[in-house]
């Protein structure tokens, strides 16, 4: 498993609609069947769905779940270091996410708060890298004044737009970044298309839940309203506050981060971007290659060096590349973005 491994779609059902961008994305036809509610792409999973079936673990192209696959051999999948530090987990859920509708309003809830009252070690703190998005299409992250206890119980029970004009709106086009904190609410509007990195939770304190016809043990975590409630941050997000938490990850050339640097105590994103006689190289890692713009040729020297391996490649290609695979050098006219662990 030293060579980089194309990764199967892995789209579970979800409660909102989406899916086609990411079929169209992955080279690959609208089934007849298609249900219209298979808007997220789970790339390199060991992370389960926390209601809706708990579907969401991938299974490798020889039948082995990647959670077996990295306890066989977690320092060639993740290195000594990442394993000394971290175990066998890579810390990371990568998606692809097309939302075919506007998702609802809700939070997630931060380490501190996941650790004392739902007993994981990890939150859901997560960044969107944007492939696409309709003229107009637009994001919503964070309170523009800081609501006291009362009035943010008060508009969760409204269930109205209230809830959502409290946001601060951020219009969106491709090549944005934007890193969600835990604790931050937020919505992703309809013709929004990104790629998604996140801790590997999938614990999702839902403001707005009636409309998408969500139970309230699955909407608050199977908490009290009050306590989940606990988790969101009040605000407020100001103009100086969001602009820490935005980038454009189209201005990396040769090699970069794609996201904010606040992102790295969760999660990396590496910008590789080749052009003809100029390669791009990274550091070996556990990681998940995505394959944004044009085509060429992904070459991972192997452990030692000395025995490299080249995969053609072209956009929507999704790869698995474990630690052992070796540095990485992309060349053509190509653009990756290799999503892994934090440092």
């Amino acid at each position: 498993m030293s060579a980089p491994t194309r990764l199967p779609l892995n789209t579970p059902r979800r409660f909102y609609r989406g899916g086609e961008r990411i079929l169209a994305f992955r080279g690959l036809e609208t089934p007849a069947d298609f249900d219209g509610h298979r808007p997220e792409d789970w790339l390199a999973s060991t992370t389960r769905l926390f209601a809706e079936g708990g579907d969401g673990v991938t299974v490798l192209a020889d039948g082995t779940s990647l959670p077996e696959a990295l306890a066989a051999d977690p320092d060639h999948w993740l290195g000594p270091d990442h394993v000394a530090t971290h175990g066998v987990e890579p810390g990371l859920l990568t998606k692809l996410l097309d939302a075919g509708e506007r998702l609802p309003v809700h939070s997630h809830p931060d380490r501190a708060f996941a650790a004392a009252h739902l007993d994981c070690e990890h939150g859901k703190t997560e960044a969107w890298i944007v492939l696409g998005a309709e003229p107009g299409a637009s994001v919503w992250l964070g309170f523009r004044e800081e609501l006291p206890p009362h009035e943010l119980s008060a508009l969760v029970e409204a269930q109205d737009e209230r809830l959502l004009d409290a946001l601060n709106r951020i219009e969106v086009r491709a090549g944005d970044t934007v890193l969600v904190p835990g604790g931050q609410p937020h919505a992703i509007g309809e013709g929004v298309f990104v790629l998604e990195l996140q801790e590997p939770t999938d614990l999702s304190v839902m403001l707005e839940h009636r409309r998408f016809g969500l139970e309230e043990a699955h909407a608050f975590l199977g908490l009290t309203v009050d306590r989940a409630l606990e988790s969101v941050d009040r605000g407020p997000l100001t103009e100086e506050g969001l602009a820490t938490l935005r980038r454009r990850w189209t201005d990396v050339s040769g090699v970069g981060h794609a996201l904010p640097e606040r992102a790295t105590e969760f999660f990396r994103a590496e910008v590789l971007s080749a052009t003809p006689g100029a390669p791009a190289v990274g550091a070996a890692s556990f990681a998940v290659v995505v394959v944004v713009a044009g085509a060429g040729t992904l070459t991972t020297t192997g452990a030692d060096a000395t025995s490299p391996r080249s995969t053609e490649v072209g956009r929507g290609d999704v790869l698995l590349v474990p630690y052992g695979a070796g540095a990485v050098q992309v060349d053509g006219d190509v653009t990756v973005v290799r999503c892994m662990p934090s440092a």
